[in-house]
């Protein structure tokens, strides 16, 4: 207990040898403000209107509900706040608010106290700093235990509904400031005839209570932090484990896919070298050649575009973008593909959707990649939809629909794969590298959204792109 202060300086000793002797546990400076908090609760969920006399540690987390609740006070009942100068006054207009300096450096330094004086209640909560540092003057603004000065503070703490321990911390006040302009008639105590013993036993019940929530507060604190150490090392090593198995996976895949067409193209080479080679054939072979270039040329830019990605995640933050403004031109610079292809192309995005977190380069790739498939897998006469709406409170919705070949049911799980081409291309289009809705995919990922498809064979496919709302 905190008696190496000097006693004329400190309320301790002299509660102690009031009579009435007030139980004390001890409690962190978040323990403290817990018990503040929740005798102002009782006190409004009650509705018991008492003049209160305050002196609280510095900082709206500490003040905040002692001037809440003295907010709802009418005369003739008081707030009496006892303060340093130079700290801040008691609240200000619209209520009967007495600010009380304390003059002398030594009075109650590291005491704190709410006295509050009601029609047939009182009570009062009185907290004395243990810690002996004379670094610190004061309790942090903050109750939250950040500092380490605050980690290493604790507190002697009483909460008490014992006049006999209320009236002699009544008459140290009212005996210190003499001349306060404050009406002490409003802090006479209520005749409230009660057994001593049974008083006494109510204070145990209190200091008991508390002393279970704080014990447990301290030990689920304790365990939550273990708990989060413990899963942030285990989903760290598993995220380690399968970034390394998909690097190995993937230039495994890169490998095969730069291979396949290098075959392709030696046999292609040896066979032109037959003098018994009609030109038919010859044209045949020459057309192989340059279809595997081109796709060798695809595979090698689509790898590029995917390491330049992933290398650049990081430096890219995810800002707030409008889709009004983003998806309309970019589809209309698909409209002379589209006419040349004769497929209809339309969009709806209405004006009144919320910003998304999305970088507006990323957003561009994914429309890119979506609309080329799209156009790409849908004939003549076919047609292309790009509508966006809201989906609920924390997501928008992008839909990407066509009336093209479709997917088949045993492509759809893999789609997404890199290097996975499942659908069958159209005669006059190009085979790409298969890393378009990986890359897609990937990007989404990053800004915190998601991708989903819908196919049947034969009636088209639909792409719903889901992205995180940034505002309300």
């Amino acid at each position: 207990m905190p008696s190496s202060r000097n006693k004329t300086a400190s309320l301790y000793p002299l509660l102690q040898g009031s009579g009435a002797a007030p139980d004390y546990l001890q409690v962190k400076p978040k323990g403290f403000k817990t018990i503040l908090q929740s005798t102002v609760d009782f006190l409004e969920t009650h509705q018991i209107a008492a003049s209160l006399l305050a002196k609280l540690p510095t900082g709206d987390a500490w003040t905040d509900d002692v001037y809440r609740y003295s907010q709802g006070l009418a005369p003739p009942h008081q707030l009496g706040w006892f303060c340093r100068p130079g700290r801040p006054s008691a609240p200000g207009p619209g209520l009967s608010a007495v600010t009380v300096p304390i003059e002398t450096p030594d009075t109650w330094r590291g005491d704190y106290f709410v006295v509050l004086c009601g029609e047939g209640f009182a009570a009062m909560v009185v907290a004395h700093r243990i810690q002996a540092s004379s670094a610190i003057a004061n309790l942090e603004d903050d109750p939250e235990e950040t500092s380490p000065a605050q980690r290493s503070t604790y507190l002697s703490v009483s909460c008490s509904v014992n006049l006999t321990a209320i009236a002699a911390l009544l008459a140290a006040l009212q005996q210190q400031h003499p001349t306060a302009p404050l009406d002490w008639s409003q802090f006479d105590l209520p005749g409230v005839n009660a057994d001593p013993r049974f008083l006494g036993l109510v204070d145990k019940w209190l200091n008991w209570q508390i002393r279970l929530q704080e014990n447990l507060r301290q030990v689920a604190s304790s365990y939550r932090r273990q708990a989060m150490s413990m899963s942030s090392l285990s989903s760290q090593n598993e995220l380690l484990l399968s970034t390394l198995r998909l690097k190995d996976d993937f230039l495994n895949t890169v490998g095969q896919e730069l291979r396949t067409p290098l075959t392709t193209i030696k046999t292609a080479l040896t066979l032109l070298d037959s003098p018994h080679l009609k030109p038919p054939q010859r044209q045949r072979y020459m057309d192989m050649i340059s279809l595997e270039c081109d796709r060798q040329s695809a595979l090698i830019s689509g790898v590029l575009n995917l390491l330049q990605m992933e290398t650049s995640m990081g430096q890219v933050p995810p800002t707030p973008l409008c889709l009004a403004d983003a998806v309309p031109p970019l589809v209309s610079t698909y409209q002379p593909l589209a006419q040349e292809k004769g497929i209809m192309l339309a969009y709806t995005i209405p004006n009144d959707l919320p910003r998304v977190s999305c970088p507006e380069a990323w957003l561009r790739q994914v429309m890119i990649h979506l609309l080329n498939n799209s156009l790409k897998y849908t004939g003549s006469e076919g047609k292309v939809w790009v509508t966006a709406h809201r989906h609920d409170d924390d997501f928008v919705e992008i839909n990407v629909r066509d009336t093209g070949t479709g997917i088949s049911p045993s492509d759809l799980p893999r789609i997404f794969d890199h290097f996975y081409r499942g659908r069958n291309l159209p005669p006059e289009e190009t085979e790409g590298a298969g890393l378009g809705l990986s890359i897609v995919q990937q990007l989404l990922m990053y800004c915190g959204g998601t991708i989903v498809v819908n196919s049947q064979v034969g009636r088209g496919s639909s792409f719903v792109v889901r992205l995180p709302v940034t505002e309300p």
